[in-house]
């Protein structure tokens, strides 16, 4: 078999053209293939590196504190309350002795009246403006007797002296029948250890 002689010169034409045909696929030089990934690349010239952070180690991990646990204290008893104070026994006293005994004779007791014709008008009459008098005297053994010695027992019967009129004039009250006992009227029941202060003690006074 004869091998056909190739020129030189054609054989350079030929691999130029087959260059610029095929340059991209093989011929010509070869792109720069991209590293794979997770291979780091290198930077490019004048590329300022990137700082890569570091790694906390174990011991600056910071981690929560461990909650804390409070143990419930067991339940106190309760302080005893003070006992309370022993007050000392009164001392037993005797009986005081009535400082002026009562003798009463009993049945209806009245000062005699000093003008005939006069008759009683009742305690509500007199209640009416001696409210004072009438509340201090129901409280004492004078009301409480059987039958009371009431205010016309002690002062007359006051139909004609019940009036306001009349009362506010002294003089005009005793003309009109009006008395004002004295030791005497008293000594009716009160026989011993007598003493004029006793009189106010019939009822209160207005001041």
């Amino acid at each position: 078999m004869v091998t056909p002689s190739i020129h030189p010169a054609r054989t350079v034409a030929l691999c130029i053209l087959l260059g610029l045909s095929f340059g991209s696929h093989g011929c010509g030089p070869q792109e720069a293939t991209p590293p794979p990934s997770g291979t780091p690349s290198s930077p490019p010239p004048g590329a300022k590196p990137e700082s890569i952070p570091s790694a906390p180690s174990p011991s600056a991990t910071t981690r929560p504190a461990p909650a804390k646990t409070t143990t419930p204290l067991a339940a106190q008893p309760a302080a005893p309350s003070p006992a309370p104070e022993a007050k000392p026994a009164s001392p037993v006293t005797a009986p005081i002795k009535a400082l002026n005994p009562v003798s009463d004779p009993g049945g209806e007791v009245a000062v005699k009246s000093t003008k005939a014709g006069l008759s009683r008008v009742g305690t509500t009459s007199c209640k009416m403006c001696h409210k004072i008098q009438f509340t201090s005297w129901s409280d004492t053994a004078h009301a409480k007797r059987t039958p009371p010695l009431d205010c016309e027992s002690c002062h007359g019967p006051g139909s004609e002296y019940k009036s306001i009129g009349v009362m506010k004039d002294p003089a005009k009250a005793r003309e009109a029948g009006m008395v004002l006992p004295g030791p005497a009227f008293c000594a009716t029941c009160h026989k011993r250890n007598w003493n004029d202060g006793m009189l106010k003690l019939a009822h209160a006074h207005k001041p």
